[in-house]
């Protein structure tokens, strides 16, 4: 997975050291330059840069597959970034979640984490460019090629407006790699690859991007001075090349396989076999795909990918290929039902009502339960299974898991950057807001709604509500079901 590596785009200035060799395609020595860092006491105490290392080191350790070491790396960040600014932690959490996540392939949490940092007030511009191209990465792999670029767009935008050339950089090349991928997976030949196929509309809102081919030849003339980048864009340029036949183009991306494996970059091998796994099946090439997907058939990621629906679709196509097709049609059995479970699980509604978040399965987990330690993930479940109660406290919550109030209090603030009474706030009024966007206010007041989830009183309801989202719940009603009952609602404003 190249975004992990390209981060490195986004660091602050104190981490240039890193930079080179990151950009040379040296990650795994980058990486162990980083932990040595951190693992020096006095470097780290005299140094202004230990966050963005710690949080670049958790990055490049992803990229390789280290998912350990790369979540003890972003909890080192966080303790880093105790003393820094108001609400760094809370933007860092949620940061380095999503980072996570999208490794993990959950896509859904990714999302709402990414989503969180560039809507809040203290996440910076470089913080909200990151975060945009995560988001981009999420939609994608939600099969959501249209969202995926209109939040490119807002990154180039943000990124254009401070006249940041790498941001400007890692937006262009994440452009090309999404523009390529759709050109793949939506050929001809893989018309039955339906998690894939690309709705009227969201076709139509594409046709002015520019040609997969044509986007990566302009990053290619301008950032092939990078080898990392180079040698992505070139792997990406022979995937389009070779889906029209070009032989020595699959050839090259098989090469590329080689390179990858010699630079440790193991989640970016993983996914490269799949690429060109797919586009020697569009070649009808069988014996290469078969070749490129063997390391991957019968492995165990231990956990770390939490969707893998591309291998079976790959293996059902080159059963089918070979004649087959009693083991293809197992294999596509197998693709439809993962792909059916991944629009289910990652796109469904983040917010439900008490009695369906106490029903939720283990893996259902958002953003502010990822961010936690185990054991508080449990305190974080029991909050939301009753928001509903007004009367719910601090210490409810911490007999709950059996632990202090304080010990409750400094976890919460020390990984999500928020007590657990601002949680139980914010959690409210977003669910009051949800509430009010889907109409289900219809013949209740506002306050009647927001006594639904635990707050009576008008001028606290109206204050947090200002507060998360900067208008009133009557604004917001407005904007969602226009009706008689407004009058009577805007008494809440």
């Amino acid at each position: 997975m190249y975004f992990h590596a390209f981060t490195a785009l986004v660091r602050s200035a104190p981490t240039v050291w890193l930079f080179n060799p990151i950009l040379d395609g040296r990650v795994q020595s980058a990486a162990a330059l980083a932990q040595e860092f951190l693992d020096d006491p006095q470097r780290c105490e005299a140094s202004d840069a230990t966050t963005d290392i710690a949080v670049l080191c958790g990055d490049l350790m992803l990229t390789q597959d280290r998912d350990e070491e790369a979540e003890e790396c972003y909890r080192r960040a966080l303790k880093a970034g105790a003393t820094g600014p108001r609400g760094l932690i809370r933007v860092l959490s949620r940061r380095n979640t999503g980072m996570m996540s999208l490794y993990q392939q959950r896509f859904g949490t990714a999302a709402s984490c990414f989503r969180r940092v560039v809507e809040d007030e203290d996440a910076g511009n470089v913080q909200k460019v990151e975060a945009l191209c995560g988001l981009a990465l999420a939609h994608h792999g939600m099969g959501q090629m249209s969202q995926a670029l209109n939040s490119l767009d807002r990154a180039a935008e943000l990124a254009d407006s401070a006249a940041a050339s790498y941001q400007v950089m890692l937006v262009s090349v994440l452009r090309a790699d999404l523009l390529v991928q759709q050109e793949i997976r939506t050929h001809g030949e893989l018309h039955d690859h339906v998690f894939w196929q690309v709705p009227a509309q969201t076709a139509a809102s594409t046709e002015a991007q520019l040609h997969p081919l044509a986007a990566v030849k302009a990053c290619l003339g301008a950032y092939s001075a990078y080898p990392l980048i180079a040698n992505r864009l070139q792997h990406l340029q022979g995937l389009v090349l070779a889906t029209c036949g070009d032989v020595l183009a699959l050839r090259r991306s098989q090469e590329h396989l080689s390179w990858l494996r010699r630079s440790h970059l193991e989640a970016g091998l993983r996914q490269a076999r799949v690429e060109v796994a797919l586009v020697a099946i569009t070649a009808r090439n069988v014996e290469v795909a078969r070749s490129v997907l063997e390391p991957l058939t019968g492995r165990s990621d231990g956990g770390r990918q939490r969707w893998n629906l591309e291998l079976p679709y790959c293996l059902a196509k080159i059963c089918a290929m070979s004649g087959r097709t009693d083991d293809s049609l197992k294999h596509y059995q197998r693709y439809a039902l993962e792909s059916v479970q991944c629009v289910r699980a990652e796109t469904a509604d983040p917010i439900n009502g008490p009695q369906a978040t106490a029903q939720r399965s283990q893996s259902a987990k958002d953003d502010v339960e990822m961010s936690l330690p185990a054991k508080y993930r449990r305190a974080y479940r029991y909050l939301i299974e009753h928001l509903d109660n007004a009367s719910l406290s601090v210490r409810e919550i911490a007999e709950e898991i059996g632990v202090t109030e304080r010990a409750l209090q400094s976890v919460f603030k020390a990984h999500l950057g928020m007590t657990p009474a601002e949680v139980v706030r914010r959690c409210r009024v977003e669910r009051i807001r949800h509430d009010l966007l889907r109409g289900d206010a219809t013949g209740a007041t506002v306050i009647e709604t927001a006594s639904r989830w635990g707050i009576r009183n008008r001028s606290t309801l109206v204050s947090l509500y200002r507060k998360y989202f900067h208008e009133t719940p009557a604004q917001t009603l407005s904007r969602s079901e226009p009706g008689e009952q407004h009058d009577e609602m805007a008494a809440a404003a």
